[in-house]
C-alpha cells in the first residue's frame, strides 16, 4: 500500500492562514452576538452564556485528550496513520456517549444552582454543543496530524459561517430565545465537522472506527494527561462566566459574556499559532530544538499586543455601537480582559510545545495553578468588584499559569527564556509572513495548505471540491496499529521524566523522518 507523505511547508504562512480563519470565525461569532444582543435581553444572554458554558465543558471532559493523542501519534508513527486514525475515530464513538451522559446529569445540577430553575430545553441545546464540538475537535485534529492544514483551515472558516447562519435563522425564524441561540451555536459546529469527515475519508480511504486495545492504552494514558491541562484551562478561560451569574444578577452576567467575546477577538493568533505548533514539535528531529517555538512565541505576542491595543482603543465604540448602550457598562471588563490576552497568549505557545515534546503533564501542573487562582481570585474579586473583579481575577490566572509554564519550558528545553519575547526585528517579520501569505494567496486557489520538499517551495495548490482535496494524492493507507511494545523494547526515561511523560520516539522513526525538511516559521 502508498503512503502518502506529509505535507510539510512553511509553517508560519500556514499560522497566517489559519489565523485570519479562526479571525474570520470570530467575526462571524462577534455578528451572532449582535444578533443576538438585538434579539434577547441582557439576562437572556447571561442565559446563552451559562448554555455554552456547559455545553463546551462537557465536550472538553468528554474529548478525553483525543486531539492531543491524535496529533501525537500520526506524528510520531508516520507509517501507521491509517490504523490510528481508525483507532482514535473508534475511542471518538465513546466520547460520545460518556459526553450525551454528562450533559444529561450536569444539566440536574446546572439549571437550579445558576440559573434558578429547570431548564430541559437548555441542557438539550447545550447537549448538541458537547456532542458537535467533540467530533469537529477530533477530527480537525486527524486532519492537523495528517498535514493536511488547507482542510482545518477551511473547517474553521465553514464553522463561522456556519455558526452566523444558523444564529440568524433560527433566532429570527424558529426560537428567539436563549436555548435557540445555544442550539443555533451548537449546529453551527456540527455542519464543518461533518464535512470535514468527508474530507477524512477521502484522505485516508476509510473512517470505519476500529478498536485497538493497545492502541487504547496509549493514546489514553498521553491523552487524558494533556487533557487535565485542556479542562484546567478550560477552568480558567470559562468558569468565570458561571460564577457571574450566580455571584450576580443575570443582565450583568449577559454583559460580561460580550466583553468576554470581543476580547476573543485578540486570541485567535495565539490559538492559530499553537494548533500549527503543535504537531510540528511532535515531528521534529531534534528533541532540544527551540528555533520554531521561540520564533512563534515572539511574533504571536507582538500580534496579540497590537491587536489589544487597537480594540482597547475602540472598545466603548464598539460595546456601544454594536452592541447596544447596555453593554457599555462592560468597558472597563473589557479593558482588563484585552490585557489578559498576552500572559494566555505566552501560556498557550509553551503548552503546545510541551505537548509535541511528550510532556502533557507538565502542562497540567501549569493549567492546575492557573484553576486555583482562578476560583480563589473569582469567589473573592466578584462579589467585591463585580464584573470588573471577575476580569481581573482572568489576568491574575493567566499570569500564574504562563508563569509556571515558563519554568517547566526552561527545565525541559534548557531554552533561554528571553528568546521568546518579542523584539524590534519581529516587527518587520510579522509583516513580511502577511505579504507573503497574501502574494501566494492571490497566485493560487483559495484553497491552499503549506506544502513543498524543500524550504523553498511555495504553498501547495489545492484542487477540487470540499476541505483540501489534494489534486492527484493518494489515500493515506497504512497496515494495522502495532503496539510500540509489541515491535521493540520501550525505551528508558528522560532525565526530565515524568509520571504521564511519553518517551521520544524511537531511532527507527527518527531515521524515517531525518530526512524530511524543516519548516521554519
Amino acid at each position: 500500500m502508498r503512503h502518502a507523505a506529509p505535507r510539510r511547508g512553511n509553517l508560519g504562512s500556514a499560522m497566517v492562514a489559519l489565523t485570519a480563519a479562526r479571525l474570520a470565525s470570530v467575526v462571524a461569532q462577534f455578528l451572532a452576538g449582535v444578533v443576538a444582543a438585538r434579539l434577547l435581553d441582557p439576562a437572556a444572554l447571561g442565559v446563552s452564556g451559562v448554555g455554552l458554558t456547559l455545553g463546551w465543558a462537557i465536550a472538553i471532559v468528554a474529548n478525553g485528550g483525543l486531539n492531543i493523542s491524535a496529533v501525537y501519534f500520526l506524528g510520531r508513527r508516520p507509517g501507521e496513520q491509517r490504523a490510528v486514525v481508525r483507532a482514535v475515530l473508534g475511542l471518538t464513538l465513546g466520547a460520545l456517549a460518556v459526553g450525551a451522559v454528562l450533559t444529561a446529569g450536569a444539566g440536574a445540577v446546572v439549571g437550579p444552582l445558576v440559573v434558578g430553575r429547570q431548564v430541559p430545553l437548555l441542557i438539550g441545546a447545550a447537549a448538541v454543543i458537547a456532542l458537535a464540538t467533540v467530533g469537529y475537535e477530533v477530527v480537525g485534529a486527524l486532519l492537523l496530524g495528517l498535514h493536511r492544514r488547507g482542510a482545518y483551515v477551511l473547517a474553521d472558516v465553514a464553522r463561522s459561517v456556519a455558526t452566523f447562519g444558523c444564529t440568524v435563522l433560527i433566532l429570527a425564524a424558529v426560537s428567539r430565545t436563549a436555548e435557540g441561540y445555544v442550539l443555533a451555536t451548537g449546529l453551527g459546529i456540527a455542519v464543518p465537522a461533518l464535512a470535514a469527515l468527508v474530507v477524512l475519508r477521502r484522505e485516508t480511504g476509510t473512517i470505519r472506527p476500529r478498536f485497538d486495545r493497545e492502541f487504547s492504552r496509549d493514546a489514553m494514558r498521553l491523552g487524558l494527561a494533556g487533557q487535565l491541562g485542556n479542562v484546567l484551562t478550560f477552568l480558567n478561560l470559562r468558569l468565570d462566566l458561571m460564577l457571574v451569574p450566580a455571584l450576580l444578577r443575570l443582565d450583568l452576567a449577559g454583559v460580561y459574556f460580550v466583553a468576554t467575546r470581543v476580547a476573543e477577538v485578540v486570541g485567535q493568533p495565539s490559538t492559530a499559532a499553537s494548533s500549527m505548533l503543535f504537531p510540528h514539535v511532535s515531528a521534529q528531529t531534534d528533541p532540544r530544538d527551540t528555533a520554531t517555538t521561540e520564533r512563534t512565541s515572539r511574533l504571536t505576542l507582538l500580534t496579540t499586543l497590537a491587536a489589544a491595543a487597537v480594540l482597547a482603543a475602540v472598545s466603548p465604540l464598539v460595546l456601544g455601537l454594536f452592541f447596544g448602550p447596555t453593554y457599555r457598562r462592560g468597558t472597563t471588563a473589557l479593558l482588563l480582559l484585552l490585557a489578559s490576552m498576552l500572559p494566555l497568549a505566552l501560556a498557550r505557545i509553551l503548552a503546545a510545545d510541551l505537548k509535541g515534546r511528550g510532556r502533557p503533564g507538565l502542562v497540567s501542573v501549569g493549567t492546575g495553578v492557573g484553576a486555583v487562582l482562578t476560583v480563589a481570585a473569582d469567589v473573592a474579586l466578584i462579589p467585591l468588584l463585580g464584573i470588573e473583579g471577575a476580569a481581573l481575577a482572568s489576568v491574575i490566572a493567566y499570569a500564574g499559569t504562563a508563569g509556571v509554564l515558563l519554568g517547566c519550558y526552561r527545565r525541559v528545553t534548557g531554552a533561554r527564556l528571553l528568546a521568546l519575547v518579542p523584539r524590534p526585528s519581529d516587527v518587520g517579520d510579522v509583516v513580511q509572513l502577511v505579504r507573503g501569505r497574501l502574494r501566494r494567496s492571490g497566485g493560487a486557489p483559495a484553497t491552499t495548505s503549506a506544502a513543498g520538499a524543500t524550504a523553498a517551495s511555495a504553498d501547495e495548490s489545492v484542487s477540487g471540491s470540499g476541505f483540501g482535496s489534494v489534486s492527484g494524492s493518494a489515500p493515506v493507507h497504512g497496515p494495522e496499529y502495532t503496539p510500540r511494545h509489541a515491535a521493540r523494547p520501550a525505551p528508558g526515561p528522560t532525565s526530565d521524566a515524568v509520571p504521564h511523560e511519553m518517551p521520544p520516539a524511537d531511532a527507527a522513526e527518527e531515521a524515517r523522518r531525518s530526512g524530511a525538511t524543516r519548516d521554519p516559521v
